[in-house]
């Protein structure tokens, strides 16, 4: 099955549209689905795709020249450097308007020198020709272009029409496309595969979560067993440090002081790594919003933001070796399934706060926030805390492991509030399950509470 992007298919098809010619750069990370994104774009268009290698800049052009060679008249030879080659596929006749020209992974060519990027701004003026152009530079590496592209093109970046980042897909396109699950067959899969077309691809929802596991990360050789083994970008240095510390994170030690204990490195060398993973956006630092109760706020955690990433670490990693003597429905009974529901709340807590933004877009809150996010104490935790520039506040607390929410949890969260400091306006109780009769009783004379339950999720 495959999982279209229509919203930036339509963005692509807008650029595309422009009577004059555009440069846009399109990225997301390797398992985002670009490649199908830019199937379905290119389909029926006049186009020339090359996809630039990690090499010399020499090495470059003859590879970008051999490949050109395929689609040119016999005999004909493309023009030398890159001004050479895109006048020679901008100036090739065509019948069937704008001609797109797609450079994939084009940082590889950008780290050696600008003259690439000249050329094509040269070509987006038409100095190679006058055959209409867009340009579409795709790119796998998201901080490089969110941190280093900008330095490194200076002036050249503002001939850029337009960026589109290909997110991870939400919670809610999985419901809709995984229509045999209920909620908790639907949080735990994307606890596991996440928001990642590429790996929904793989997924089927006339199995089981269980039987999915087994079938696709327990057998040895199953497509997502191999990805688990190769799951570090290969431009990291000493894999051992970094399996270490995501193998930490995994376990739930995540402050530096905790991982320190528990590693043995020095904070010093854990701190430079982690940023490490930050940047690559497999690993965030939670930082609590900003409350007048500072002084009760836990500073310093970290989390494995990549659903997979952290799966891997928590049960297949730590448990490899008994992987490879058990029987896969074996190893899930003993080794996942134990915790697997304290492990997906994490994944309620999150499709709660997509079901918030959802509301708050649509105004269906009684006010507009533009902050969200998580108030960790020293003791106790606010899973939502969001605000507008007038200070009204909404607090939120998911229930995912109990059957029922009851008052007890509601006193909880009003304690850290206080905790927090917060003057609060609504307060959203979500539970997967029910609610005791109680805290019912209590939303019933509190016209601030609103109850959410897993039938409205």
């Amino acid at each position: 099955m495959a999982f279209k992007r229509n919203l930036e298919l339509k963005t692509l098809q807008n650029y595309y549209n422009r009577e004059d010619n555009q440069i846009v750069v399109l990225y997301g990370d390797r398992y985002s689905g670009r490649e199908s994104l830019l199937r379905d774009f290119l389909k029926g268009k006049d186009h020339f795709y090359y996809h630039a290698r990690s090499c010399s800049e020499d090495e470059q052009l003859k590879l970008w020249a051999d490949e050109l060679k395929d689609d040119l008249p016999k005999g004909t030879e493309p023009g030398e450097g890159f001004s050479g080659i895109m006048s020679t596929i901008i100036s090739r006749p065509s019948e069937e308007g704008k001609r797109v020209i797609v450079v994939d992974e084009f940082q590889n060519i950008i780290k050696s020198g600008n003259e690439f990027m000249e050329v094509v701004v040269r070509g987006a003026h038409n100095k190679l020709g006058d055959q209409p152009v867009m340009f579409l530079l795709c790119s796998s590496s998201v901080y490089w272009i969110e941190n280093l592209m900008v330095e490194k093109l200076k002036e050249l970046a503002f001939e850029i029409s337009g960026l589109i980042r290909l997110n991870d897909l939400k919670f809610l396109d999985f419901t809709r496309n995984f229509k045999n699950y209920e909620l908790e067959s639907s949080v735990e899969a994307y606890s596991i595969i996440g928001g990642s077309p590429m790996l929904w691809e793989m997924w089927d929802d006339r199995h089981t979560v269980a039987e999915n596991v087994c079938r696709l990360v327990l057998k040895d050789g199953a497509p997502l067993n191999e990805y688990g083994k190769h799951i570090l970008p290969s431009e990291l240095r000493e894999p051992p440090v970094y399996n270490t510390i995501l193998a930490t994170l995994a376990q739930g030690k995540n402050k530096l002081n905790d991982i320190y204990k528990y590693t043995g490195y020095s904070r010093a060398k854990i701190s430079v790594y982690i940023k490490n993973l930050i940047e690559l956006e497999i690993v965030e630092k939670i930082d609590s919003v900003n409350t007048a109760g500072h002084e009760n706020v836990q500073k310093g955690i970290y989390r494995i933001t990549d659903p997979f990433v952290r799966f891997w670490f928590k049960y297949i990693f730590r448990n490899y070796s008994k992987l490879l003597l058990t029987p896969p429905d074996k190893f899930y009974s003993k080794y996942i399934a134990p915790t697997f529901k304290s492990y997906t709340a994490y994944c309620f807590t999150d499709v709660c706060a997509e079901y918030l933004d959802i509301l708050n877009h649509m105004d269906k809150l009684s006010f507009r926030y533009n902050q969200r996010g998580v108030w960790v104490g020293k003791v106790g935790t606010i899973d939502t805390v969001a605000t507008d520039d007038n200070g009204r506040t909404l607090v939120a607390l998911c229930n995912w492991e109990n059957p029922v929410m009851n008052y007890e949890d509601y006193e909880w969260l009003m304690f850290c509030v206080k905790q927090a400091k917060l003057d609060v306006n609504d307060i959203y109780l979500f539970s997967a399950g029910d609610f005791d009769l109680e805290l019912q009783q209590e939303a019933m004379i509190n016209e601030h509470i609103r109850l959410i339950d897993g039938t409205q999720l």
